[in-house]
């Protein structure tokens, strides 16, 4: 089976965070702006690679502008929960998202009942470039996708646990690109999902940036890596596209906010973000969890959900 998204492309993902900044760092932010403590709220749980990023933001620009930046976890609906009640709270910069484009793009086409597409926010920018892999305990008898593969089918199935409905998605072009049966087991994050791998209770897992403490410890294997290039934490593990599949994800970090908010809050909001995604500070951070800090900007970070609102949309309609 061929997934193509434009550029054969298969973007999942990853991951939206909305910010608000302050004037010290923005010439366009209004007087007195912030006067409050900002708040971030990641519609997934604690310890996954989302809440990761947007903890890291935080601080760090708590430590360049001096504000009170408080993060709280609103998991539910696959960040569904989190996303209504930005769109429906106050427009005042003071509420900044954090989430995937599962929020964004997969679950808007894939459920009823969702109030909100993508153009109902105002994004910011991405925060970090996710390197996705598919990873099982050392212990396992399988230590590549061909291994993991022939696993499935001499057992009738493998289970893999998810954080993310887009893990979901790619584990069944996976499974269909293949013939085998692999079962999505659904958790409430990747930190969740992990556990559910490292406790034996799943075949395998599919991850970001949580697994790399354990690959380095050898605790965990590296069965495929799912982007274009192969990770730098796992150079050993091949590409889909190595494997034979035409299938590659790419995943970022979104900041974002409600799309009411003024224009010149918006605009102090984007410009600080910018300068704390660049700062030294964030981004050795990054280069410690094998993955890259990355902006693509307000216009970049819609382009991006735009391609794949469409692709999912069309995905889901063949259903």
């Amino acid at each position: 089976m061929t997934i193509s998204h434009l550029k054969n492309t298969f973007v999942l993902s990853t991951v939206a965070l909305t910010l608000a900044a302050g004037s010290a760092y923005a010439d366009s932010c209004p007087a007195g702006f912030p006067s409050q403590p900002v708040n971030f709220l990641v519609g997934y749980g604690a310890g996954g690679g989302t809440d990761l990023a947007a903890r890291k933001v935080a601080s760090t620009i708590e430590n360049m502008a001096g504000w009170t930046v408080v993060v709280d976890n609103k998991p539910g609906a696959s960040g569904a929960v989190m996303a209504t009640g930005v769109k429906d709270g106050a427009a005042d910069g003071y509420t900044v998202g954090v989430a995937t484009n599962t929020t964004m793009a997969i679950v808007p086409n894939q459920r009823e009942n969702i109030e909100f597409t993508y153009d109902d926010f105002a994004f910011v920018g991405t925060g970090m470039l996710l390197n996705y892999g598919l990873a099982a305990l050392s212990s396992q008898p399988y230590k590549t996708l061909e291994e993991f593969v022939e696993y499935a089918r001499e057992n009738g199935r493998a289970t893999v646990s998810t954080g993310s409905a887009s893990y979901q998605v790619a584990m069944e072009a996976v499974a269909e690109a293949f013939d085998v049966n692999i079962i999505s087991i659904p958790t409430k994050g990747s930190s969740a999902a992990l556990k559910d791998a490292l406790g034996g209770h799943v075949d395998a897992t599919v991850q970001g940036t949580v697994h790399v403490a354990q690959i380095a410890a050898g605790e965990m294997v590296q069965l495929a890596t799912l982007t274009d290039s192969r990770a730098a934490y796992a150079p050993d593990a091949m590409t889909l596209r190595e494997s034979g599949v035409d299938l590659s994800i790419e995943g970022h970090i979104l900041f974002f906010m409600n799309d009411d908010v003024p224009a010149d809050i918006q605009s102090c909001i984007s410009e600080t973000f910018a300068a704390a995604v660049s700062s030294d500070d964030y981004t050795e951070f990054m280069a410690k969890q094998q993955t890259s800090a990355s902006n693509l900007g307000p216009e970049g970070t819609t382009a991006f959900l735009t391609e794949a609102d469409a692709f999912y949309k069309s995905y889901f309609a063949d259903k």
